[in-house]
């Protein structure tokens, strides 16, 4: 427990009036000293009163950079008490993360936006106990650290560049629809008139039949490596051709310098949430249909041996105006997120 600035402003005051009465009597304590040391006494006694709380967040979803979402705070003490309570957050997130509330007295909520690529964490959380007339305060530190994923971004590719990859895989169809071999969930990349109209009207979600003489597509290889400096660069190129490949029914098998991953269409959160955790190193797989290299401030992208540049296979910043509030991007591509099997 420690006296506030106000507190030894109230101090001072007191000495103060002691000088003072020591000098033109007792009468000065009367107006001024007695009331300050009245407030001084209760202040330290509430203050020392107040036992460690506990402390119980809601974490905010993982997300993209740009995107602002709402963490909440529980805070339960056996005597409620005013305090300052504020919620750690690392490099990568900003919000305003000071509350001055009364301790024990339900639950709090603040924004908080991601801004970078990459892990980051909120917490723990420093609560800051004072008097009513903020003269002594005492400060907790309780709580857990809690952490958040901030995926790379997802642009929007061009229609070329979309062909592209879906030329990546051959897959056989059947003309020969009459048969199927059970219903599945739909996910994005399936054709609209594979949905089973009737079954999706029953359920609430829409449902597409699945063939049996349908082959699977083959998985497409992606490998992604960079030099120091350039990781978010390589994150987001590698995320947006990943997550186009999901989108049109390709699985993907990604390696980095961290490690595989393998994605089924609609599973696209396990490459961002791989993604958002990547750093420098070699290209894993220099023999994979898609490698992605950064370097020399540039990103390269070689797609079934044919070199280029990520710049050259995305959407202008001049078109691409990024998420809307529903998660799709400006031309109607490629989405941030509810989409790619990732739930933001």
């Amino acid at each position: 427990m420690r006296l506030t600035r106000r507190g030894w402003v109230a101090l001072v005051v007191v000495v103060l009036g002691v000088v003072n009465a020591v000098a033109f009597g007792p009468r000065a304590l009367n107006a001024v000293v007695i009331p300050v040391v009245v407030a001084l006494v209760v202040g330290a006694v509430q203050v020392w009163r107040a036992s460690p709380p506990r402390v119980v967040r809601d974490p905010p979803d993982d997300g993209f950079p740009g995107e602002t979402h709402t963490v909440s705070l529980t805070i339960e003490a056996d005597r409620a008490f005013p305090a300052t309570t504020t919620d750690a957050l690392s490099d990568g997130l900003s919000g305003e993360a000071t509350i001055e509330s009364v301790v024990g007295d339900g639950r709090r909520s603040y924004d908080v936006t991601y801004r970078a690529r990459g892990p980051a964490t909120i917490g723990p959380v420093t609560i800051v106990a004072h008097d009513l007339l903020s003269l002594f305060s005492k400060s907790f530190t309780v709580g857990e650290t809690t952490e958040v994923l901030v995926f790379p971004r997802v642009r929007s590719l061009t229609a070329t560049a979309r062909r592209n990859l879906s030329a990546l895989v051959t897959r056989q169809l059947t003309d020969d629809r009459d048969e199927f071999d059970r219903l599945r969930e739909y996910v994005p990349g399936d054709s609209l008139r594979d949905i089973h109209w009737k079954s999706s009207a029953k359920s609430g979600d829409l449902v597409v039949k699945a063939y049996n003489d349908r082959a699977a597509s083959d998985a497409v290889a992606v490998s992604v490596g960079t030099s120091d400096g350039y990781e978010d660069d390589v994150a987001e190129a590698a995320a947006t051709l990943c997550c186009s490949l999901l989108d049109v029914g390709i699985p993907v098998r990604l390696t980095t310098p961290a490690g595989i991953v393998d994605a089924a269409p609609g599973d696209g959160r396990r490459i961002l949430a791989h993604l958002s955790r990547m750093r420098t190193g070699v290209v894993p797989d220099e023999t994979a249909e898609v490698v992605v290299r950064g370097d020399a401030g540039r990103t390269h992208v070689r797609i079934a041996g044919r070199e280029t540049t990520f710049d050259q296979l995305r959407v202008s910043e001049t078109t691409d105006t990024g998420a809307s509030a529903d998660g799709r991007s400006g031309d109607g591509g490629i989405g941030q997120s509810g989409r790619h099997g990732v739930t933001a």
